[in-house]
C-alpha cells in the first residue's frame, strides 16, 4: 500500500516489490497511510463485533469457540475471525500488539474522514470503545482484550439494574 505519483511509483516498484508480495499504488502521496488506516478500521471494528458476539453468547450459555466455528463457515467468516477468534474465545490477551494503538489508528481514520467529508460512524464508536479499554488499564494487552473491556461494561450495566 503506497501513496505516490504514478511516475515515482513505477520507478520505485522494483525496490518496493522486494518488501512485500502485494505492492499497489493506492493514489497520491498519503494514500498508503490511509489504506493502512482503512485496514485498521476493519480489523478494530470487526474484533469489537466478535467480542460483543462472544459476550452475548457466553452470557446466554453458549460456547464461544463453538459459535465462532459455526460463524467461520458462513458470511461472518473472515481472516479476523480466524486469527483473533481463538484468542477472544480463550480470553488470551497476551500481546501480539498493544490494543491502545487501535484508538490512535481509529482517530487517524476520523481525522482523515473529516478532511474529505466522509461519514465513519463505526470508527467513531471504535475510538470510544478503545478509549474506554485504555481507561480500564487494558491498553497494553492484545487487541483481543476488547472482549474484557466489553465484559466489564456489561458488568457495570448489570450492576446498575440491581
Amino acid at each position: 500500500m503506497t501513496g505516490a505519483a504514478e511516475a515515482d511509483f513505477d520507478r520505485l516498484l522494483p525496490l518496493l516489490s522486494t518488501m512485500g508480495t502485494t505492492v499497489r499504488r493506492m493514489g497520491p502521496l498519503g494514500s498508503g497511510s490511509l489504506a493502512k488506516a482503512c485496514n485498521q478500521l476493519i480489523v478494530g471494528t470487526t474484533t469489537a463485533a466478535l467480542a460483543e458476539a462472544a459476550e452475548l453468547a457466553e452470557r446466554s450459555g453458549m460456547d464461544v469457540a463453538a459459535l465462532y466455528e459455526v460463524l467461520s463457515g458462513g458470511l461472518a467468516g473472515s481472516r479476523v475471525l480466524e486469527v483473533v477468534g481463538p484468542r477472544l474465545a480463550a480470553r488470551n490477551y497476551h500481546p501480539t500488539g498493544p490494543a491502545k494503538f487501535m484508538q490512535k489508528d481509529l482517530t487517524f481514520v476520523l481525522d482523515s474522514a473529516a478532511a474529505v467529508g466522509a461519514a465513519v460512524p463505526m470508527a467513531r464508536a471504535g475510538v470510544e470503545l478503545y478509549a474506554e479499554l485504555t481507561r480500564q488499564g487494558l491498553g497494553d494487552q492484545d487487541l483481543a482484550v476488547v472482549r474484557q473491556a466489553i465484559s466489564n461494561i456489561s458488568d457495570n450495566i448489570h450492576a446498575g439494574t440491581k
